[in-house]
């Protein structure tokens, strides 16, 4: 275990405009704005049937785009983006042997790749189901050549552009092959949270060198879904805190920083950027909608971050904000900065005016401008700000209209803040390596305390009680005899779920699966819940591989038309029917589409409705995400950032997509979700919780997955492994997934 300081040694960042570092420190400050219609499809028809649903006008599809860096114009834009950034990191710094971490931010659900590729690959399928049998796979394979044609990453299938797969690729040849690696999913504060997993990892020894960032390609899709919110900027201008923003701008981009040991970098003679001075992670807990912004949850994860090292509010002297521009975002994100730095009046800046908002990038990108600001001893100016909009004249902050010196020697910190979708907040604290920083803490200290299971829940098709799921596994049966809920997912009763009904019909399956399987795992109905005295300090960690069904349905709704027009006679007629078959059975896109389809979400709602304010994290890894998300909720709960972390996983993917991304049948495929409870031991004694187990984690060397029984429900057969393993009280036993990580459960004494 490592008691140093970690250093951020190297950037690198590719968005709108910029391909390295030093452009963007101009950029983000003097333009000029890149902002335009994207001309990366070739087919220039096929957005055109894009209406919004009030107007009935086409979408403004402006923003800010970033060319394919690939070598060979592939259109693996995302991968070719992450590349060019860790070539970046890895020409400035030593990179001696060692073990290596990726930590990675990455979505299906901000990706132009899957976007076009799945909206290929389900109606190329549902079209050629419509033609005669006879020559159907040929008809497949020729339909989707022809929607090859439009787009170069369309040419390959949308299972390549699940994110573990794309970062697995751009690591390829540029880090070792035994490299750690997390994929997390917390759309824009996610880079920062995969930032503070990279500290976590090295102080505890798992890696000797970090690198962490975030991904992110943008498209007409999300121009749909975030018009349909109303977050677009009418006038294309962003401007950030200013009494004339009028909405945000997306863009695209990756950015990487590289992180290591102080003590390493003292022996690898690395320059020194910034020292990482503590993150703070909160949820909103309980708030008005899930996709409105709230002060106490930012103010929170500010608080949290100021906690590491006791730093006062006035010792603050920058902090990089979110700055999307829209009124309600800007308004309280203001407001929370002003509150979590009492005694302070701390300079407020924002990147996004000139280069849009970078989605899963944002955190890192405003990271990277920070550490570069403290290289350079200087907060740079505002830029698209006039004044300040009059609620926040009276606030204790400053907006620069012109850069502002930092002193060399100035012992004060920056911080950088980012919130999203689902009440996710993140603030990392940067303090230059120039003051004094021999008791800066990176982290918490580890609390040295064993981790245990003290509750699991399981819902599965059927909806057999946990009893007679543990009764069931412990013959060694599967967990339940069906392998599919019923079709629509029936909306559970509001006790169970504490989400309005006309919001819940809204939602995808798996976000109605969380929300009820969190009311299972409370415990009966009526009595205290399992978290009763611990909302504040308790987290939930979910895992996700594959696409909710609603992802599906929605991206083929926005582009399926375009797709159409691009084929002819029965062909076309097929594949206009299954849209139309489509149409009249799922909603049009609207407000809550977004949020009814993201995957993180699913973990919003549970923190939101049971009042729940530690960190909300989903893990990506593919198959085995399920041991990934314990092995994350025990990094947090070891260092004492939570008391109690509720780790969920699910299969609730569309069944055809779920059995493709396998190579296997729709038959071997099962839906169902499973939960666990975890906490430390001491917390375990004081509340009077009984001990199923005891459980470590680590994070290895990539390494083949250990055999399952049943391995049918994806990303959630990793816990429910665990699970098996408990109620058989078949201990000890080794858990390892293909991404490195391990759960090892013990007896619980």
């Amino acid at each position: 275990m490592h008691t140093d300081r970690v250093c951020l040694v190297a950037t690198g960042v590719v968005t709108p405009g910029c391909e390295n570092v030093e452009e963007l420190w101009r950029r983000a400050q003097d333009g000029p704005i890149v902002f335009g219609r994207s001309d990366r499809f070739s087919e220039a028809g096929l957005f055109s049937a894009l209406k919004h649903s009030e107007t009935g006008l086409p979408y403004d599809l402006t923003y800010g785009e970033v060319r394919d860096l690939t070598a060979d114009g592939s259109g693996d834009l995302q991968v070719g983006w992450l590349r060019h950034a860790l070539r970046q990191c890895l020409a400035t710094m030593s990179v001696p042997a060692g073990r290596t971490g990726l930590f990675v931010s990455a979505s299906t659900d901000t990706s132009y790749e899957m976007d076009l590729a799945l909206a290929a690959d389900t109606l190329a399928a549902q079209a050629a189901a419509r033609l005669p049998e006879n020559g159907r796979a040929q008809r497949y394979e020729a339909i989707r050549r022809r929607f090859a044609e439009s787009d170069s990453c369309v040419g390959r299938g949308h299972t390549e552009f699940f994110p573990h797969s794309q970062v697995a690729r751009a690591a390829g040849g540029l880090l070792p092959p035994d490299t750690r690696t997390l994929v997390s999913n917390n759309i824009c504060p996610s880079a920062l949270y995969s930032v503070d997993l990279g500290v976590r990892h090295l102080l505890d020894g798992a890696v000797d060198v970090a690198f962490c960032g975030g991904v992110s390609s943008h498209g007409p899709l999300r121009q749909v879904y975030f018009a349909e919110m109303g977050t677009l900027s009418r006038s294309g201008q962003l401007r950030a805190f200013d009494v004339d923003a009028d909405g945000t701008v997306f863009s695209e981009g990756a950015g990487v920083v590289a992180l290591k040991r102080w003590s390493d970098v003292l022996r690898d003679g690395d320059d020194v950027l910034a020292v990482l001075a503590g993150f703070g992670a909160a949820s909103d807990g309980k708030s008005k909608a899930i996709f409105a912004p709230s002060q106490e949850g930012q103010t929170r994860a500010m608080t949290r971050a100021r906690s590491v090292n006791g730093v006062t509010g006035a010792e603050v002297s920058w902090v990089i904000g979110h700055g999307t521009a829209t009124l309600a975002g800007d308004a309280t994100e203001l407001r929370s900065i002003a509150a979590a730095h009492p005694g302070g009046e701390p300079w407020v800046t924002g990147n996004k005016a000139y280069l849009g908002h970078t989605g899963m990038a944002c955190g890192v990108v405003s990271l990277i401008q920070a550490a570069t600001g403290l290289h350079r001893s200087t907060v740079p100016r505002q830029p698209n700000h006039v004044e300040l909009p009059e609620y926040a004249r009276s606030l204790s902050l400053r907006v620069p209209s012109a850069p502002v010196p930092l002193p060399q020697e100035d012992s004060s910190y920056v911080g950088v803040f980012a919130c999203g979708l689902g009440g996710i907040n993140g603030y990392q604290l940067l303090r230059s390596p120039r003051g004094q920083v021999g008791g800066v803490r990176s982290a918490p200290p580890d609390l040295g305390d064993e981790l245990v299971l003290v509750r699991w829940s399981a819902l599965l098709p059927g909806k057999p009680s946990d009893d007679e799921v543990a009764a069931r596994l412990v013959r060694g049966d599967e967990p339940a005899d069906d392998t599919r809920f019923e079709s629509p997912y029936p909306l559970p009763p509001f006790p169970d779920t504490l989400i309005a009904p006309n919001v819940a019909a809204a939602l995808d399956m798996s976000q109605l699966l969380t929300a009820e399987l969190a009311s299972r795992l409370a415990g009966p109905a009526g009595g205290v819940p399992l978290w009763e005295g611990v909302e504040e300090r308790t987290g939930v960690f979910g895992a996700q591989y594959g696409l909710s069904t609603s992802a599906v349905e929605s991206t083929v709704l926005c582009l399926g038309d375009g797709f159409v027009e691009m084929l002819e006679g029965e062909e076309k007629a097929a594949a206009a029917a299954y849209l139309a078959e489509l149409r009249g059975r799922v909603a049009p896109i609207s407000p809550y589409s977004l949020v009814g389809r993201m995957s993180s979400t699913a973990l919003g709602w549970v923190s939101n409705r049971r009042n729940l304010r530690g960190p909300t994290m989903m893990v990506d890894t593919g198959e085995t995400s399920g041991l990934a998300a314990l092995h994350t909720a025990g990094s947090y709960l070891r260092r004492g950032d939570v008391d109690l972390a509720l780790v969920m996983a699910w299969n609730a993917s569309a069944p055809q997509d779920a059995a493709r991304s396998l190579g296997i049948g729709e038959e071997d495929v099962a839906e169902g979700a499973v939960a666990v409870a975890l906490t430390r031991r001491e917390i375990a004694t004081a509340r009077g919780w009984e001990v199923l187990a005891r459980v470590r984690t680590d994070l290895g060397p990539a390494s083949e997955p250990s055999r399952r029984e049943g391995g049918r429900y994806r990303a959630a057969d990793g816990v429910l492994d665990v699970v098996r393993c408990v109620v058989r009280g078949e201990f000890p036993q080794r858990f390892s997934a293909g991404s490195g990580a391990a759960v090892h459960v013990l007896p619980p004494s």
